[in-house]
Formats: structure tokens, C-alpha cells, sequence
């Protein structure tokens, strides 16, 4: 009995052992050195069978995992059987040196430690050693210019993509950082190269990088993600005669590869105690350009006169530049209309230029001369590293008085005719200036050419007034004057006035609409469209009918509502909506025969 215990023993520890064995876990690398660019393949084998997967999470702070595979081998020698799990990793490491597969765990078993060397791009081996590398078949260089720049300011990135082999999917991004702005500028430029006696094809990419803070501030390099080809050097078939050229083409594989440029690191200053202003302009260059409309700088009172304003900076976007009208200063009696802003970012000899195109048009409540004061723009010279300044010189503005005719019929002085009942286009013209009524008066005319006028007058106010008591007798709504009545507010007009600017008229009508002055806005409505079109539309509902878009059609007949109803009226939608007209011959007007139908 007592010989036996050993032998027990034994079998147990040896049955132990064998279990060990059956349940290893083992990691292996299919080269130790590897250049930058390359991928290697890490193999992890289990013994016996197994359902787990193994935890490849320590991998991923020094090597992206570009691909798995697994696969179960049975083996039968001797009589004996055994099982296999193998899990294979296609890795591309980070960073170049000497870099640790640390220790993986499956089904609770640990691998051992593995070592591998990345070398650089140039492959080449450390000094005494007999192990040479090959050179990197791919990799990526990046120059930043200038190292220290000030924030908010344009650094130029050049990204250099070498490869010596051909690329397929290839897609080279910079990865996305929250403390900068990237704007890649112009296409991407094909070239060549020669590094350590090996050619490479060279695509280069050119950025804009903006950092938004100050301090040392890290942004990742650019990544390359690609595949490339894989060729059988032999033929499955035995001895090719033909070297293996006849089969290459149909035994190419592709393998996934992943490389990494190095990290852009910026010593980025702080905005500078010379710097003055609301804004902050670190540029190359600044342009600022005006030019007015009339270039006379005289205008009537209320006849716009627009500032047609072009900033431009260079190593800026458009984004970046300061909005014109509010460094604009004007005297009390000028009101500003400013349009929308146009903002264009363009690239000249590899620099971003930035531009704003900002229109204003300016309106004079009275007569007068008037000093529109210059214009000055602050910016930062990157450069020279000193501040500078774009100035526009200041400018005289003469306004005239309105011309007499635009004063509507029936408003003559005392002294020259007889009192009449004020009209409602009279009642519309507030936006003519008080200074009108010291014009000059115009020619006398006989009594009882007056006495006309004045009973036509009355007569069709009292059938207009009829009309409306009946309408507004007859439906629920409380109706409103018809579009293209005869006293309808009408443009000014005068017999011996130059014929209307379109450009003018439809800045007067925006600045109106702006202003929310619904009486001057279809006035110049009326006048802008009787220019366009060659001949004055008959009112708002000719103008309504040409155009055709209902949604036009209902802010037209807001704006006919407000001119007879009165109350408060808001310009910004139709001025939004009716950006331009369309000419006489693209447009067909339709007549109407009659009154035109009420509205609702």
C-alpha cells in the first residue's frame, strides 16, 4: 500500500501538468523590428477549446487594431488528439522606439511580455547594430510655420504623404481638436521624392490651423488610414516559366495600413497690449475700399445714398472680420440702413484672404451739409508684429431739397389756392422732410381751373368712401382700399425729374422697409418696378399679379393694408422675400378689366 502513494502522487502531478499545458495561452510576433508606417501581426494560441475571447484593451495606447481573425486547428498524431484556438491582430504602432505587447489575458490565462522596435522613416538601424531595418514603404511628414503664433491667428500646416507602394480607400485626416480651427486650403499637389536611396510618390496638403487659446496647446497629428497590396512572390502550382508574372495579378491581396503623423505642438502667445479695439485682427494684410452711389455725394432728401464697403484680410477668414457699420460713425441726422453682409474666403499663392462686402444705404431726415466721418479698421501685423490700421478718409455729403413736384396735388400754399381736403397720398407722404414746405411754389393757376380740380378731387374721394361703406356693409371682414386705386399713395413724380435709378430705388425701398415706413416703402415700390419694367404699374395689385408668388402676394397686400388702415406695419419680410425683378420681357403683365376684388 505504501508503494502505491508515490505512484498516485505522481500521476496526479503529472495529469496536472498535462492539464496546464492543454489550457496555455501563448503571444507571438511575426517580426521584432518593424520601420514606421509598417504593421506587424500579433498571434495569441489557446490550447484546448475555448468560446472566450481574449482582452485586447492594454494594446490600444501604442497600436491601433486594424483587424482580427480567429480560427480552431484539430490535430491527430499518434493516436492522440488535440484543439487550438488561434487569434490573430493586425497592429500599427503610434510612435516610433522600442514598444512593449504587454501582458493579455483569455480565460484567465496570461501571455508573456513581447518587445518591438519601431524605427523612423529612414529604417535605418542604431549605431553597432548588424539587424537593418527596411525603410518605411509609407509614412508622413508635417512643417508648421510660424511655431510661435498669436492666438486666433493663421498657422501654415504642411502635411507631406510618402509612398513608395501603391494606396487604396487611402483617406488623411487631422483629427478633430476643440481648442483649434482647421481649414485645408487649395487641392492636394502631386510630386516625388528621394529619401535614402529609395523614390517615393509625394501628395501634399496644405492647411490653415487657428489655435483658440493662448498657452502650449498639442493637436494630434494627421492620420492615414489606406490599404495596400499584397503579392505572392511564388505560384501555388509548382515551377512557373513565366516567374511568377502570370499569377501575380490574380493572387493580390490588400492589408490594411494605418500611419500617424507626429503631433503639432504651438507655443501660442497671448492677444497683445498693443492691440486696441472690440475685435482682434492678426493678419498678413488688411485692405479696407469704399465706393458711393451717387459718386457726387449729392443726393434729395429722401433719396438714399448707399456706401458700398470691401474689407479684406489676408491669413483671415471672413468670419473674423468685424461688422462696418458699427465702427460707422454718422451725425443725428443720417440714419444708417446697413444690408446683409457677403462673406468670401478665397485662396491666392497658398493664402487664405478673407472678404466682407457690406452695403449701407444712408438717409437724411432734412436738407443740409453733412461730414460723414472716416473709417478706421485696427488690425495686427503677424509679420512686422506691430499694430496698423486701414483707414477710409471722411467724406462731405451735400442733400437738396426734394424737388417741388413731389409734393402731391391739392397741397399748394394758402397764398396760391384754395383749401382742400387732404388726400390719403398726402397723408402717406411723411416721409418727405418738413424742409419741403419752404420750396419754391408752383405757377399760379386761373380760379376755375382750381374749382375743377378741387370737385374732381371730392367726387372721387366721395365714391371711394362710398365704395368702402358698401363693402364693409356687405362682408364680415373689415375691408381695406383696393391695390392700384387712383388715390392710392403713390411715388413721386415730377414732369421734368430725371427717369428713376432702379439701383436707387430698390436700396430706398429696403432702407423703407428697414425703417418700417409702409407709405414711403410702396412708394418706392411703385417707382423701383416702374423703372425695371419701363412703365408704372397701375398699384400693389398689378405689381402682386405680375410677380405671381403668393407668398410675395401676401406680404404686398400687408403692406396695401398698412398704407390705408394704418397701424403698425414690418418691413423685414418683404424685403427678404423681393430681392429683385425680374424685365419687362421675362414677365408678362396681365391686364384687369374693372375694380380690382376687395381684400379680405
Amino acid at each position: 500500500m505504501r508503494g502505491r502513494v508515490p505512484g498516485i502522487l505522481l500521476l496526479l502531478i503529472g495529469c496536472a501538468a498535462a492539464a496546464q499545458a492543454l489550457a496555455g495561452v501563448t503571444a507571438s510576433l511575426n517580426a521584432s523590428r518593424v520601420a514606421s508606417g509598417n504593421t506587424v501581426q500579433l498571434t495569441l494560441e489557446h490550447d484546448g477549446r475555448t468560446s472566450g475571447q481574449p482582452d485586447v484593451t492594454p494594446l490600444e495606447r501604442d497600436f491601433d487594431i486594424l483587424g482580427t481573425s480567429s480560427s480552431t486547428t484539430y490535430e491527430l498524431f499518434n493516436g492522440s488528439a488535440s484543439e487550438k484556438t488561434q487569434f490573430i491582430l493586425t497592429l500599427a504602432p503610434k510612435a516610433t522606439g522600442r514598444l512593449t505587447i504587454p501582458p493579455l489575458s483569455w480565460d484567465g490565462e496570461h501571455t508573456g511580455p513581447l518587445s518591438l522596435t519601431v524605427t523612423g522613416p529612414g529604417g535605418a538601424s542604431q549605431s553597432g547594430s548588424s539587424a537593418a531595418t527596411p525603410a518605411a514603404n509609407v509614412f508622413i511628414e508635417t512643417t508648421t510655420s510660424p511655431e510661435r503664433p498669436y492666438v486666433e491667428a493663421a498657422v501654415n500646416l504642411t502635411v507631406r504623404l510618402f509612398t513608395s507602394e501603391p494606396l487604396y480607400r487611402a483617406d488623411l485626416e487631422l483629427p478633430d481638436n476643440s481648442n483649434f480651427v482647421v481649414k485645408q486650403i487649395g487641392p492636394d499637389e502631386d510630386g516625388s521624392a528621394e529619401r535614402n536611396g529609395r523614390n517615393y510618390q509625394v501628395v501634399t496638403r496644405r492647411y490653415l490651423v487657428f489655435p483658440l487659446h493662448s498657452g502650449r496647446l498639442t493637436l494630434q497629428g494627421p492620420v492615414l488610414d489606406a490599404e495596400v497590396p499584397i503579392r505572392q512572390s511564388r505560384s501555388p502550382f509548382g515551377n512557373d516559366p513565366f516567374g511568377g508574372r502570370m499569377f501575380s495579378g490574380f493572387l493580390r491581396t490588400v492589408q490594411p495600413v494605418r500611419v500617424h503623423g507626429n503631433p503639432i505642438v504651438l507655443a501660442v502667445q497671448p492677444r497683445p497690449a498693443g492691440a486696441v479695439g472690440s475685435y482682434w485682427l492678426p493678419a498678413r494684410k488688411v485692405t479696407l475700399s469704399a465706393a458711393w452711389n451717387p459718386a457726387k455725394l449729392t443726393a434729395r432728401a429722401g433719396d438714399p445714398v448707399t456706401l458700398d464697403l470691401d474689407l479684406q484680410a489676408t491669413g483671415l477668414t471672413a468670419a473674423q472680420l468685424p461688422d462696418l457699420s458699427s465702427l460707422l460713425s454718422l451725425p443725428s441726422a443720417l440714419q444708417a440702413y446697413p444690408d446683409q453682409a457677403k462673406l468670401h474666403d478665397s485662396s491666392r499663392n497658398g493664402q487664405l484672404i478673407g472678404s466682407r462686402d457690406q452695403t449701407i444705404a444712408l438717409m437724411a431726415s432734412s436738407p443740409g451739409h453733412y461730414t460723414i466721418p472716416g473709417l478706421t479698421v485696427r488690425w495686427w501685423d503677424t509679420r512686422a508684429n506691430q499694430p496698423r490700421t486701414a483707414t477710409l478718409p471722411a467724406q462731405a455729403l451735400t442733400i437738396l431739397p426734394a424737388p417741388s413736384a413731389a409734393l402731391p396735388a391739392g397741397t399748394a400754399t394758402a397764398a396760391s389756392a384754395p383749401a382742400v381736403q387732404p388726400t390719403p397720398a398726402a397723408a402717406a407722404s411723411r416721409h418727405v422732410p418738413p424742409a419741403a414746405t419752404a420750396r419754391k411754389p408752383a405757377p399760379a393757376r386761373s380760379p376755375s381751373e382750381w374749382e375743377w380740380i378741387s370737385i374732381g378731387l371730392a367726387a372721387v374721394w366721395l365714391g371711394t368712401l362710398g365704395a368702402w361703406l358698401w363693402s364693409r356693409r356687405s362682408r364680415s371682414a373689415p375691408p381695406a382700399r383696393p391695390g392700384g386705386s387712383a388715390h392710392a399713395p403713390t411715388a413721386p413724380s415730377s414732369p421734368n425729374r430725371a427717369p428713376s435709378d432702379p439701383a436707387r430705388e430698390r436700396s430706398a425701398f429696403r432702407a423703407a422697409c428697414q425703417a418700417n415706413d409702409a407709405p414711403a416703402a410702396r412708394a418706392h415700390l411703385l417707382a423701383w418696378t416702374g423703372a425695371v419694367w419701363g412703365a408704372a404699374p397701375a398699384g400693389i395689385n398689378a405689381i402682386a399679379a405680375r410677380i405671381g408668388d403668393t407668398t410675395i402676394v401676401e406680404l404686398l397686400r400687408d403692406l396695401d393694408r398698412a398704407c390705408y388702415a394704418g397701424g403698425s406695419w414690418q418691413g423685414e419680410p418683404l424685403a427678404a422675400a423681393l430681392t429683385k425683378l425680374l424685365p419687362a420681357a421675362q414677365k408678362t403683365a396681365r391686364a384687369r378689366d374693372g375694380l380690382a376684388p376687395l381684400y379680405p
